[in-house]
């Protein structure tokens, strides 16, 4: 998984608007009325009739047309056959609608089958799939093992 995301800082890329269509259809974002909160959400992303990523939280809260905060997030992200690929797991997140980007207020963790990252923060964008983890970044391979000197790793001669 790419490790880069156009910050909270850059402008809003190209597609940013295709991204909140995508994420939140008009007819979900009016279901969100701003300062009310909701308790088991689960919103899907599409791309055409695939489904892109699954975003489940415990409660949403509008705060306001931009911005929805999360509780016990866990975003399902699938590839092309709709196989669940990448968990990526918060307690606390902001959802900014007009970027698609998802900002962890608490430390995150992303799981593949090859490794699990942890970090204090992450910016995750929803269109692209791109995720970024900032401050005590862990990364654990399970498989660390079975990786040679063209991945990296030292060699025991």
């Amino acid at each position: 998984m790419p490790h880069d995301v156009v910050s909270k800082d850059d402008p809003a890329p190209e597609g940013a608007s295709l991204a909140v269509e995508a994420a939140f259809p008009p007819e979900i974002t009016a279901m969100f009325p701003v300062g009310r909160i909701f308790k088991g959400v689960a919103i899907p992303s599409y791309t055409g009739e695939n489904l892109k990523s699954l975003m489940r939280a415990s409660s949403v809260t509008r705060v306001d047309e931009r911005y929805l905060d999360l509780t016990d997030l866990i975003v399902l992200v699938y590839d092309s056959s709709e196989k669940a690929e990448t968990t990526i797991s918060m307690e606390q997140a902001a959802y900014d609608m007009q970027t698609g980007e998802l900002h962890s207020k608490t430390p995150s963790r992303i799981e593949q089958s090859k490794f699990v990252m942890t970090g204090d923060k992450m910016i995750f964008h929803q269109q692209s799939q791109v995720s970024k983890l900032k401050g005590n970044v862990r990364v654990i391979i399970p498989d660390a093992n079975k990786l040679g000197p063209s991945m990296g790793i030292p060699s025991s001669k």
